[in-house]
C-alpha cells in the first residue's frame, strides 16, 4: 500500500514545527545560564567592590553590558519563535517573501552551526511579495538546506535568496559543494518530497556556471501587490 501523499506533507510539517521549536528552546536554555552566571558572578563583585574603586565598577559594567546582550539575543530567538508559529495562522495571504526568508535564516542558525556551515540570506533592495502561505514556504525551505548541509564537504557555505524571472518566483538554495544525484528533478529525494509538495512545484537541481549545485524552488507568480 503507498503512502498517503498528504500524511507525508503532514508528517514533514510537524517534523519541522518540532525541529525548530526544540532548537529554539535550546538556544533560550542557553541564554538562561549564561545570565545566571553572570549574574552570580556580578554578585560576587558587588560584595567586593567596596574596596575596589573604578576597577571593580568598570567589571560590573562590562557584565551589566554582557547580560544585556544575552536579553537582546533572547529577545529576538524569541520574535522569531512567535513569528513561526503565527505562519500557520493564514493560507492564502499577500506576504513578504525577503522577510520568510531572514526567518528562515534565524530558526536555521542553530543547525547550521552544529554543521559549521555558514547560511547567507541574500536580500535584495526591494520587497518581493508573494501570495501563498507562508509556513509552506518554511517547510520547503528546511526540507532543501537539510538536503544541502547533509552534502557540504570543503565549501560549507550556503547561499538563499528569491528572485523574479520569467516563468515567477523562485527560490534558490546554492551550495558550493555539488549536491549527488542527476540533474533535474528531486521530487523523489528523501525529505523533499513531502516538505515541498504543498508549493505545488517539485525543487529542481541544476548547475550555475561556476559548478555550484542549485536547488530552485519554482513558486509561481508573485502578489498582486508586487
Amino acid at each position: 500500500m503507498q503512502d498517503d501523499p498528504e500524511q507525508g506533507r503532514e508528517r514533514e510539517a510537524v517534523l519541522f514545527f518540532g525541529a525548530m521549536g526544540a532548537g529554539l528552546s535550546h538556544e533560550l536554555s542557553n541564554i538562561f545560564n549564561i545570565i545566571n552566571e553572570l549574574a552570580g558572578l556580578q554578585q560576587d563583585i558587588s560584595a567586593a567592590a567596596a574596596g575596589g574603586g573604578a576597577a571593580s565598577l568598570a567589571r560590573i559594567a562590562d557584565l551589566a553590558a554582557r547580560i544585556k546582550a544575552q536579553v537582546d539575543r533572547g529577545e529576538a530567538i524569541n520574535r522569531s519563535l512567535h513569528r513561526l508559529s503565527h505562519s500557520i495562522d493564514h493560507v492564502d495571504i499577500d506576504f513578504d517573501l525577503v522577510e520568510t526568508l531572514v526567518l528562515f535564516g534565524a530558526l536555521a542558525a542553530r543547525a547550521a552551526r552544529l554543521a559549521e556551515v555558514e547560511i547567507d540570506i541574500r536580500q535584495p533592495d526591494a520587497p518581493l511579495t508573494h501570495r501563498g502561505n507562508p509556513f509552506d514556504v518554511l517547510l520547503a525551505l528546511h526540507s532543501c538546506v537539510r538536503v544541502a548541509l547533509a552534502a557540504a564537504s570543503s565549501v560549507r557555505h550556503i547561499d538563499v535568496w528569491a528572485e523574479e524571472g520569467s516563468d515567477g518566483v523562485r527560490v534558490i538554495i546554492e551550495s558550493g559543494d555539488r549536491l549527488a544525484g542527476p540533474e533535474g528533478d528531486l521530487s523523489n529525494a528523501a525529505g523533499l518530497a513531502g516538505g515541498c509538495r504543498a508549493l505545488g512545484a517539485a525543487p529542481k537541481l541544476e548547475t550555475a556556471p561556476d559548478g555550484a549545485s542549485r536547488i530552485v524552488l519554482g513558486l509561481g507568480r508573485a502578489g498582486a501587490d508586487s
